[in-house]
């Protein structure tokens, strides 16, 4: 006499066969959670500005081709670091980034210079104490950018020419603004765009824009207008190095791993960057 319970196993072990490989909801709960995430690693949201520059190219979206020189740097973080992480991009506006990284909207950001006050909402690579160097993703000038005519003029370490206040401009939360609003007889606006900055100097509305030098020149080269009437003051206003800055949350849960991420970078810039920068210049030139 048959098994009363055989027959009904037997249905069971028949359906089974028949369900396909991938469903998942009839895997043990414990096989379950432990399959891999989806594309593999740990994601890893970097923001980073929404400008059209050498570093980032375009606006809002990430371009598929010729994206910029950090951008490629941070896309060779993955293989870099052996599939232990899939990076995610994301564009805001600068002072956005700030805000997300703060409130762990996001992981990381870049190119974030260093400032005390930002510790408080990021990290940056340290070592015994001190921030290390060797970890920076670039460093880059500050130069101030005039009408030809403006008689404007800086020496280092004081601005002489026209009457006071005099009317600087800059890019709303770069580091540079803090700095120049410690210098006397100073005012400082700040704006979204450098294009607004460049048409604030040839309406007379400003005597001076200071950028970073790169972005600066990037607008220059594509915009006669500005050119022929923009000149560039010598010696830089500030020289800073730049960072990937990991937000505390993604530092709490991936100690090691964010360590592994600026020593990877690291190991990026100084192998790569030079390329890139060939690159990008050709680009600009064609």
């Amino acid at each position: 006499m048959a098994n009363p319970g055989s027959s009904g196993r037997r249905r069971l072990a028949c359906a089974l066969v028949l369900l396909p490989v991938g469903v998942p909801a009839l895997w043990p709960r414990h096989v379950h959670a432990q399959l891999p995430a989806k594309g593999g690693g740990i994601e890893f949201r970097i923001a980073f500005e929404d400008k059209d520059s050498p570093d980032h190219t375009g606006s809002l979206t990430v371009p598929a081709e010729n994206p910029g020189i950090i951008v490629e740097m941070v896309q060779m973080l993955p293989a870099r670091l052996g599939g232990e992480i899939r990076v995610q991009l994301l564009r805001r506006p600068w002072a956005r980034c700030l805000a997300e990284l703060e409130t762990g909207q996001v992981d990381a950001i870049f190119s974030s210079s260093f400032k005390p006050e930002r510790l408080k909402i990021g990290l940056y690579p340290m070592k015994n104490g001190q921030l290390d160097r060797a970890l920076r993703i670039d460093t880059k000038s500050y130069k101030l950018y005039t009408r030809a005519d403006a008689g404007l003029s800086w020496d280092g370490q004081r601005f002489t020419g026209p009457e006071r206040p005099l009317e600087l401009v800059a890019m709303r939360g770069y580091a540079i603004i803090d700095e120049l609003r410690k210098l006397p007889g100073v005012s400082v606006s700040e704006v979204d765009r450098a294009e607004v900055a460049f048409r604030m100097l040839l309406a007379g509305r400003a005597h001076g824009f200071a950028q970073l030098s790169e972005a600066a020149e990037h607008v220059l080269r594509n915009t006669p207008e500005f050119d022929r009437a923009i000149v560039k003051l010598e010696p830089p206003l500030m020289s800073k190095d730049y960072f990937l800055q990991i937000s505390h949350a993604f530092h709490q849960r991936h100690p090691k791993l964010s360590a592994r991420i600026w020593r990877a970078l690291g190991e990026i810039r100084q192998g790569e960057q030079e390329r890139l920068v060939a690159k990008y210049l050709k680009l600009s030139a064609d």
